[in-house]
Formats: structure tokens, sequence, C-alpha cells
């Protein structure tokens, strides 16, 4: 397979700074990540200007500190583990995202057609090794009820991909999802 061939659809990247100086200390890129059963759904609901079963636009982002099975297709809210009640690695996406054609240098994913995601972790939040990244709906849990516990995209990060974040520290999430054609 040529090297052309090879691409991701969905991209992460993590991109942690000291707070003091803003200097970058780290920057991952890690794809693909799995849009699962329901972001399937939520996707092909908007391109066909339904109204979606589960808003993920709304959503929120969620770096966890574990996680309960790897990455898949059926993933929810629940494989995450080691959240506390307060989930401090759920948090709203920066404002003005989602969008496409993201303009932000920080994100090395980001193409013309692309939906990226944002989130901005402030040096009081998620101050742990992060071993999993995904979207959710607005105050997802891991209540039986459906729709509560539901992801739009789920990923499982390797010992070489995770991210140890400390208080002296941000952190900024990206996911992309790219729609190409083969």
């Amino acid at each position: 397979m040529g090297s052309s061939l090879l691409r991701y659809k969905e991209q992460i990247v993590l991109v942690l700074k000291d707070d003091a100086t803003g200097k970058i200390l780290k920057r991952l890129e890690i794809g693909p990540n799995i849009v699962t059963n329901s972001g399937d759904k939520y996707y092909a609901q908007r391109g066909a200007a339904e109204t979606p079963t589960r808003m993920y636009s709304a959503g929120m982002m969620v770096i966890a500190k574990s996680f309960k099975r790897a990455a898949t297709k059926v993933a929810t809210f629940g494989d995450f583990v080691g959240l506390t009640t307060t989930y401090t690695g759920r948090q709203l996406f920066d404002a003005g995202y989602p969008k496409t054609n993201d303009s932000d240098t920080d994100n090395t994913g980001r193409t013309v057609d692309a939906v990226t995601y944002k989130r901005t972790y402030t040096t009081a939040q998620a101050n742990y090794t992060i071993k999993a990244v995904g979207i959710s709906q607005l105050n997802a849990t891991t209540a039986a009820a459906a729709g509560t516990r539901e992801l739009a995209s789920y990923k499982t990060l390797s010992s070489a991909q995770q991210v140890v974040k400390t208080s002296s520290q941000t952190l900024t999430a990206y996911i992309n999802h790219t729609f190409n054609g083969v």
C-alpha cells in the first residue's frame, strides 16, 4: 500500500502546555479514534437534514484516567472508568466548537472537510494520566437509560500515547472527524 493511501479519517491531537510560559511540552497526534454506531447515526441524520436522535454538537469532551475496554463501535460513557461523580474530565467544548475548517494552528489534524471538537482543560481540571478520550452527549452519565450514556466517538490510548497532566499545565484536546470519499 502506497504512503499516499495512508490517512486517518478520525484524529485526536493532544497539546500539553506549561501554564506559566505557554511552551508546548508535548503534542500527540493519535488516530484513528472510533466513531461509534451512535456517532454514525448522528452524522447520517445531520447529512439528511433530519433532527438527530442524539445531539453531539451540544455535547462534551471526555478525557478519562481509565477505561473498561478498548475502543469499540458500541462504546458508551460507562466504558470510561475512574471518573468521579463530578466527572472532572467531562467538559463543554470551547466556544465556537464544534466547527469545520478549524483555523487553530495547534490543531495539526485540521482540514477543510473535518469537524473539529475542542476542549481546553485548565490547571485545575483533569490532573491525572489520560488513558481514554471521547465525545459524549451533554451531561452524559453511566445510567442505564438509553441516551444518557451514548458516545459519538471513543479512543483508548496505548501506554505510549497516554498523557500525564499536572496542575501546572493546560491541555487542549482536539477530536477531528474527516469526511473524505475513497
